[in-house]
C-alpha cells in the first residue's frame, strides 16, 4: 500500500439506483479524512532529514532469513555422544551404570 499516493474516493462515483447511498457517502468522507491524516503522517516522516527507508529484507517472516537459517542448520547438528552406536557414548553409559549399581 502506498501511503504517499493514497486513493481518495468520490461521491460522484456513486449511482443513484445504489442501495444505502447515504450510508455509502459517509463512509467515503471518514475513509478520505483517514487517508488524508495518513498522508499527512507519512509526509512528515518521508520529509525527515533523519529517515532511513527500511528495506524489504527487515520485513521478512524470520524463518525466511538467512541468517536465521544458518544458525538453525548449526543447531541441528548431533553431538558425537548423542550417537547410540559412538565409543563415548558406550563409555558414558557403563559408567552411569556402574555409578548407579554402586550406591545400592
Amino acid at each position: 500500500m502506498d501511503f504517499l499516493n493514497p486513493n481518495f474516493y468520490d461521491v460522484a462515483d456513486i449511482t443513484d439506483d445504489m442501495p444505502n447511498k447515504p450510508l455509502l457517502i459517509e463512509l467515503f468522507k471518514l475513509m478520505n479524512e483517514q487517508n488524508e491524516r495518513l498522508w499527512m503522517f507519512f509526509e512528515e516522516i518521508d520529509e525527515d532529514p533523519q529517515h532511513k527507508v527500511m528495506k524489504p529484507a527487515f520485513i521478512k517472516p524470520r524463518q525466511h532469513r538467512a541468517k536465521y537459517k544458518a544458525r538453525k542448520a548449526k543447531a541441528i547438528k548431533p553431538r558425537t555422544i548423542d550417537d547410540v552406536g559412538s565409543e563415548e557414548f558406550e563409555a558414558g553409559y557403563k559408567a552411569f551404570l556402574k555409578e548407579e549399581f554402586s550406591q545400592s
